[in-house]
């Protein structure tokens, strides 16, 4: 079955003098591929990846670029255009999302970001974006757990530290005071999920938790070690700014991970510094 607003892997069926048909492997309808909307290459019975959509005379049609959000899934979109019943979008496409005006959590502004939900509309099939989010955050299923692995995008910079995109299906946060790396917004990270909070928003950690975190740490400042020549000014006295300059980690872990090296013999701690012990 064909999907609408999403990711559909399609067999190149016909070939005519305007472009190429795409169908399923059930041959349930077929998709128009416009030749300037596909790969360079492409023949008779191939099977490709496509994204799927309605174009303007609802017709379905299919492009082998891939947007920033399918039907479902969240993503930092800029204005490129606004008219009285909305705003369309930057998607990554060559069709521009339209947030109808009854969408706008609030009206949105020419060249700004906002966060934007891809939907599907009930009916009619056509893909639209919403800023109006908090329905679909509270109503969100997560499919991770506190302490998983997720990958996320911090998208807005905020008092508080960056609201981030987790998995392209979820909002979160990242907070400033467990931040020890620089952040960029648009690239994506591994995390660790902290909290699933009861609105539906998750907060999440760039470091692990518990002894993994620990973990990381010590193998962390070995490699420091080993890279400086076996020595390192750092020692349990140092500022936070220090530790957090040279090795993107809190004070706290810092000092538990050299804790716990001086207790397996793998390092003195002085004034001077931390020194590998030599086996």
């Amino acid at each position: 079955m064909i999907e609408i607003g999403k990711i559909n892997k399609l067999i190149v069926s016909r070939e005519t003098k305007s472009g190429y048909y795409l169908t399923d492997e059930e041959n349930s309808e077929e998709v128009f591929l416009p030749p300037s909307m596909g790969p360079i290459r492409i023949s008779k019975n191939e099977e490709i990846e496509v994204f799927v959509y309605l174009d303007t005379q609802g017709k379905l049609i299919a492009t082998s670029n891939t947007p920033f959000a399918c039907v479902g899934e969240y993503a930092r979109m800029k204005v490129i255009g606004v008219e009285d019943f909305g705003a369309f979008f930057d998607w990554g496409i060559e069709k521009d999302l339209l947030v109808p005006g009854n969408e706008q959590k609030i009206k949105v502004k020419m060249h700004e970001d906002y966060i934007v939900r891809v939907c599907l509309e009930e009916g009619t099939n056509r893909v639209y974006g919403t800023t109006k989010l908090g329905k679909y955050i509270e109503s969100s299923e997560f499919n991770f757990k506190e302490s998983d692995k997720v990958k996320f995008e911090p998208v807005f910079e905020t008092e508080l530290g960056f609201k981030i995109i987790i998995n392209r299906t979820f909002i979160g946060m990242i907070y400033s005071n467990e931040i020890y790396e620089e952040i960029r917004l648009g690239k994506f990270y591994e995390g660790t999920v902290k909290k699933i909070r009861e609105d539906g928003l998750v907060d999440v950690s760039l470091q692990s938790h518990g002894v993994k975190n620990l973990d990381d740490a010590k193998s962390k400042i070995l490699t420091m070690l080993e890279e400086e020549g076996g020595k390192s000014p750092l020692y349990d006295k140092s500022s936070p700014a220090e530790i957090k300059a040279a090795l993107s980690m809190s004070k706290n872990t810092f000092k538990s991970a050299i804790g716990m090296l001086y207790k397996d013999k793998k390092i003195i701690i002085s004034k001077s510094g931390i020194e590998l012990i030599k086996s």
